[in-house]
Order: structure tokens, then C-alpha cells, then sequence
């Protein structure tokens, strides 16, 4: 009887362990769709304070084709990153190899589609392995804040090399560089 009660105090720790594990998981992916969205629009704002500077010391537009393509490419992309962060949901993270062996029955993420009634519900939540199914939610999750922080560094990085593409116009106007943006 105390061997039973100690495989199921482990059994409990582990199963606290993994959902634990879990909503940190998907904590850090709504953190990482927040932080983007937050610095997406810092970042527009921003670009109104450099836009205002621009005005104050450019003194003639120079090639015009030269500076579309630039406001395109520092404006734009920075953005397009930013919203390539939100892009990815759990429902399109990468799939798992799913071994059948294991009895997952993807419950923890529930797909309306795929357990469309009560009764198909219940008898997957009945045949379920539940330390399975946290363990694939948990690889599932991980794998699609892997891809968000990475997206997000990655929008990071574009807006300061943006920045100091507009830093270095505007120096290059102040000393009296042409000047191309």
C-alpha cells in the first residue's frame, strides 16, 4: 500500500510538473503576440518623431526613386515583421510525429473539427494517456514560442537597423552629405 501511494504522489508531481511547464508555454506566446504588438506600434510612433526631424534638416529630396524604395524597405519592413510575429497560432504550430503507441488524443488543445460532439469528447478524455497528451502539448507549445521569440528578436533587429539607416540620413544632412532619403 505505501509503494502504491508513492507512485501516485510521483505520478501527481509529474502531472503538476507538465501542466506547470505548460501554461508557461502558452504564457510566453501570448507575451511574445503582446510584446509585438506593443513595439510595432512603439515603432510607428517613433517613425512620426523621425518623419518631423527629416522635415527639420533635409533640404532636397535627391533621387526619388532611391527614396521610395528606402522608405519602403525602412518603414515597411520592420512592420512586416513585427506582424509576423502574431502569425503563428498554436492551431498552425509545426505538427508532431505523433506515435500511436503513445495514445494521444489532443485534448488539451481541443479542435472543434476533430471532436466535434460530447460523446466523441468524453471518449477520447476516457482512453487518453494524460501525462501523453501534457507532454505533446507542452513539445507543441514550446516549439511555437521558439518560433515567436524568434520572429519577434528578428523584428527587433530590423527596426535599429532602420533606425540607424535614419540616423545616418539625417547626420549625412546635418554635415552636408547629399543626401539620397
Amino acid at each position: 500500500m505505501v509503494k502504491t501511494n508513492v507512485l501516485e504522489s510521483v505520478g501527481q508531481e509529474s502531472s503538476q510538473l507538465l501542466r506547470d511547464s505548460l501554461n508557461e508555454a502558452q504564457m510566453t506566446v501570448r507575451a511574445y503576440d503582446t510584446k509585438a504588438q506593443i513595439v510595432g506600434v512603439g515603432y510607428i510612433f517613433a517613425l512620426g518623431i523621425v518623419a518631423q526631424i527629416n522635415e527639420f534638416v533635409s533640404t532636397s529630396l535627391g533621387n526619388p526613386v532611391v527614396f521610395v524604395l528606402l522608405s519602403w524597405g525602412v518603414i515597411l519592413f520592420p512592420i512586416f515583421h513585427f506582424g509576423h510575429v502574431l502569425y503563428p497560432t498554436r492551431k498552425t504550430a509545426p505538427k508532431l510525429s505523433q506515435n500511436h503507441d503513445m495514445n494521444i488524443e489532443r485534448i488539451l488543445y481541443l479542435d472543434p473539427e476533430s471532436l466535434p460532439s460530447v460523446e466523441k469528447l468524453r471518449a477520447s478524455v476516457v482512453k487518453c494517456d494524460l501525462t501523453s497528451e501534457y507532454c505533446y502539448e507542452l513539445i507543441k507549445t514550446s516549439t511555437l514560442r521558439e518560433i515567436k521569440r524568434k520572429r519577434f528578436l528578428r523584428g527587433l533587429i530590423w527596426a535599429a537597423f532602420a533606425f540607424a539607416i535614419l540616423f545616418l540620413s539625417h547626420i549625412g544632412t546635418v554635415i552636408g552629405l547629399p543626401s539620397s532619403v
